[in-house]
């Protein structure tokens, strides 16, 4: 099984890529600061390059895309910038950057392949507070595109996967009040562990749906 993965140098990237060679799957990874055997892919490339070094990056289709990438508009640095700076940030990379992998990607899974797009449990119903309003208002916008998608192809399967807060490296920055504060108003309650959404997705392309994650199947 071939599988692309953008943002793989991130916390789900990285369980995803281990989860995924473990259970030996061939995983082509793509990252804006690509680590050694990795591939250089920026959200915001212009679609034609991105189609480009997608295509380039494998001799052959992939069975599995998935899209991981995402902008850090919750760490303590990033959370000082102005609302609309980072709501842009996340526009640019975690919408119209997927948007341009899933574009790109169609040909070369059509017909017998699967995009997982990542999405959050709270996009639809909505949480507290500016960094909520941030995230979900992306994470919507990724649920409304996928289902729309979905509708629209016949022989590739669109997933989404949407898990609450997740532990990543944005997390371990915040302090113990924060960690706290954010969960307590959460809908889950508790941090999601990468390796936890790396076996979710797993389980969804071996058509085993796991339970736990809101999901939206083609």
């Amino acid at each position: 099984m071939r599988v692309g993965v953008s943002g793989v140098n991130g916390g789900i990237g990285q369980a995803v890529l281990s989860f995924f060679t473990a259970q030996g799957a061939d995983v082509i990874g793509f990252a804006r600061h690509p680590g050694p055997g990795q591939n250089l892919l920026d959200m915001r490339m212009d679609e034609q390059e991105m189609a480009r070094r997608i295509r380039d990056a494998s001799t052959e289709d992939y069975d599995v895309w998935m899209n991981l990438a995402g902008a850090d508009v919750l760490s303590p640095i990033t959370r000082t910038l102005p609302y609309m700076t980072r709501l842009q940030k996340l526009w640019e990379v975690d919408v119209a950057g997927a948007i341009k992998c899933c574009r790109a990607v169609l040909p070369l899974v059509r017909n017998h392949g699967i995009i997982v797009n990542v999405a959050w449990d709270e996009a639809l119903t909505g949480a507290s507070g500016d960094s909520a309003s941030l995230y979900g208002t992306a994470k919507a916008a990724i649920i409304g595109y996928s289902a729309s998608l979905a509708k629209s192809l016949v022989g590739v399967r669109i997933y989404v996967l949407s898990p609450g807060w997740v532990a990543t490296r944005w997390a371990h920055s915040l302090n113990e009040e924060q960690q706290t504060r954010l969960i307590r108003r959460s809908a889950g309650k508790r941090w999601i562990d990468p390796a936890e959404v790396a076996d979710a997705a797993w389980q969804l392309i071996q058509e085993r749906p796991p339970s736990g994650f809101i999901m939206q199947v083609k």
